[in-house]
């Protein structure tokens, strides 16, 4: 089945039969674009190999990924929806990304292969997926150029997001390939190759389902590719009126097949939506819009926009990190000014430019009757509006301005690089395949290789490679543990984005543990089966730093890390006991530099505030305020206990967020 007919490719080598450079020509750059693809996965393939077996761990929300996806094969905790979203904190009501597809597509490697390969796997499959898909996808519509143009916009893009991005499940990162991928379905679509229509569906799907991000963006572009399709057999029929019924079967076979996709793609979340408790997701999802929280606005949204897509360096490995920087509000919880964005002139300036790019090749393909590359230059126009429409309209949120939200920009940013790329590539009339398609060859390979070695973004559950060891030995031990009874999470002195609680549930799960949660996030996140009822047995809780050394009466330690060791941990204890008594007979003295570092603020705390804060010797030690005035030497020490003071802080300051201790007490 294929498409109406579309103009021929300017690529395209004739071959002529008698003509024996020509027909090598072909094969050639048939081989090249093979090759071309495999190198352009070598940094996936690398990627997972370096991150396999015991290597890595999923943490924070990553993890809570993993749990949900070993779900799908669970009759009780089967997921209906995705994650739980952080718009809840905007909404005033708890909601979920609209579905689990990115579930369903890592449950398969995760039971094969465990948590932690499973998910390295299956996040690396996906990539892998939408970079083939980008680059055949534009073999199909723009011929053997327009595809080797693809694999160099998309070993960029990979490039972008760094090697270790390309296994990382958050739902932020994982779409920036696919959504790639749905931007070439729209304009293969929008060109007239229905056949495209359900792989369009299969991209968009995964996009929206897992990020509620999209939800602007996905629409749109069905839309787009539906109108550019609509019109392309329009004018078809017009020219040709018996070929109306010759494509009538084939479209109808491609809606029939097209609709199909659709219901088996989204029964999960319109199951939840008809049969699930309370309001549905999807009704909820579509109930929280205009609120009254603030949003990005006009201006601010230019400047993202801008940064991104028009000024350099556009969507590159840097920007990723630097574009768009985490902003919290103004002191007066409304207003926010991001600093290091671009200014407003300079932003609009850029988009001015792109868009008379995309505009004069519009212009020029229509002159050439070139369906291809006008389409290609239209739907790229049509995403950079929606990008500032959805960023402008788009709510702030609680936290403030922040980069995840809008990870789509660099999707979009290589698409328009590679519009303007087949674009002008065509317009060149007929370009020799291999001389032009050497150029893109060289790109990808030398994009690919140098993003073969390890490069972790700083954005995300890994910003905190540290916690990485930390949460493995964690997981190692709570899955030793064992009970009949059921769990309760408590959850109420964890701090915001700690990245181990998930790691314990996950554990738990994998120990065949029957853990329940009662925060109603939590709640959303895992599933109503694991609602508490109030009545379970056992309580599960986390404690970090100085408050993981010691178990409280009552309760049993699963499992303990430390950078320290037990001698040093033993030595510390004792220590922080003597400096206790010490300080309990003696009191305590600033040194001169002491009180000037105070005056100006270096402890958050008055000379008087700290004198007052030693009134209670226990806590000023066990707390870390006496180390770290210790170690800026603004306590003045007897020299008889000098020594003990600095060994003992010079340990304290060593127990922080990597000293964890995971605990069970009887509810």
């Amino acid at each position: 089945m294929s498409g109406p007919a579309v103009d021929a490719s300017p690529d395209a080598t004739p071959v002529d039969p008698m003509n024996g450079r020509s027909q090598l020509a072909a094969r050639v750059a048939d081989r090249l674009h093979l090759l071309v693809l495999a190198i352009a996965l070598l940094p996936v393939m690398t990627a997972i190999a370096r991150r396999s077996g015991d290597r890595w761990i999923p943490i924070g929300d990553n993890a809570l990924i993993e749990l949900r996806a070993r779900d799908v094969f669970s009759l009780d905790h089967f997921p209906l929806l995705g994650t739980w979203s952080s718009a809840s904190l905007s909404a005033g009501k708890d909601l979920n990304h609209p579905g689990p597809l990115l579930f369903d597509l890592l449950a398969v490697p995760v039971k094969l292969f465990g948590g932690s390969t499973g998910v390295v796997l299956g996040v690396g499959l996906v990539n892998a997926a939408a970079i083939i898909g980008t680059v055949l996808v534009a073999r199909r519509v723009g011929g053997r150029t327009a595809a080797l143009a693809a694999a160099a916009v998309a070993s960029l893009l990979a490039f972008t997001l760094g090697s270790a991005m390309l296994t990382d499940p958050w739902n932020p990162h994982v779409l920036v390939l696919p959504a790639l991928f749905a931007l070439v379905c729209t304009w293969a679509v929008a060109s007239g190759d229905l056949v495209v229509l359900p792989w369009l569906f299969v991209a968009t799907s995964l996009c929206l389902q897992t990020h509620l991000g999209y939800a602007y963006l996905v629409p749109a572009l069905v839309i787009t590719a539906l109108a550019g399709a609509t019109a392309v057999y329009r004018r078809r029929w017009r020219l040709d009126a018996a070929a109306r019924s010759a494509d009538a079967p084939r479209i109808r076979r491609t809606g029939v097949l097209s609709l199909l996709v659709l219901l088996v793609l989204w029964a999960q979340p319109l199951l939840e939506q008809l049969f699930g408790e309370g309001q549905g997701n999807l009704a909820r999802i579509a109930t929280s819009t205009g609120g009254d929280e603030p949003t990005i606005g006009a201006t601010n949204a230019v400047r993202i926009a801008g940064g991104v897509l028009a000024v350099p360096p556009w969507w590159s490995r840097g920007s990723f990190v630097d574009a768009v920087p985490y902003t919290p509000y103004s002191a007066d919880g409304v207003t926010l000014d991001p600093m290091g964005l671009r200014s407003t002139g300079v932003a609009l300036l850029g988009l001015v430019l792109l868009a008379a790019l995309l505009g004069l090749a519009a212009w020029w393909s229509v002159r050439r009757r070139d369906r291809v590359a006008t389409v290609v230059a239209v739907v790229a126009t049509v995403a950079v509006v929606l990008a500032i429409g959805s960023l402008t309209i788009m709510p702030i949120g609680p936290l403030g301005l922040t980069p995840h939200q809008m990870r789509w920009l660099w999707s979009i940013g290589a698409f328009c690089a590679l519009a303007l790329v087949v674009a002008g590539v065509r317009a060149l009339g007929r370009p020799e395949t291999l001389r032009v398609g050497g150029v893109f060859t060289a790109i990808a390979v030398v994009v690919s290789l140098a993003n073969v070695p390890a490069h972790v973004q700083p954005a995300g559950p890994d910003t905190f490679p540290e916690a990485i060891p930390v949460a493995q030995a964690i997981s190692d031990q709570v899955r030793q543990f064992r009970t009949d009874d059921s769990v309760v999470l408590d959850s109420s002195n964890l701090r915001y984005l700690e990245p181990y609680s998930a790691v314990v549930m996950s554990a738990m799960q994998q120990a065949d543990v029957d853990l329940r949660v009662t925060e109603a996030g939590l709640v959303r996140q895992l599933g109503n089966a694991r609602r508490a009822a109030g009545d379970e047995p056992l309580t599960v809780y986390l404690l970090e730093g100085r408050a993981a050394l010691e178990v409280p009466a009552g309760s049993e330690r699963i499992a303990f890390t430390s950078p320290l060791d037990q001698a040093s941990l033993d030595g510390l204890l004792d220590g922080e006991r003597a400096m206790t008594d010490e300080i309990a007979a003696f009191g305590i003295v600033l040194t001169p530099e002491g009180e000037q570092l105070a005056a100006d603020g270096a402890f958050g705390l008055s000379a008087q505030e700290i004198v007052d804060a030693s009134f209670d010797p226990a806590t000023f030690v066990s707390s870390g305020l006496a180390a770290e005035l210790v170690a800026a030497g603004a306590l003045q020490l007897d020299p008889s206990v000098a020594d003990l003071f600095a060994s003992t802080s010079a340990l304290r300051r060593q127990v922080g967020t990597t000293t964890v201790a995971v605990l069970i007490r009887p509810s």
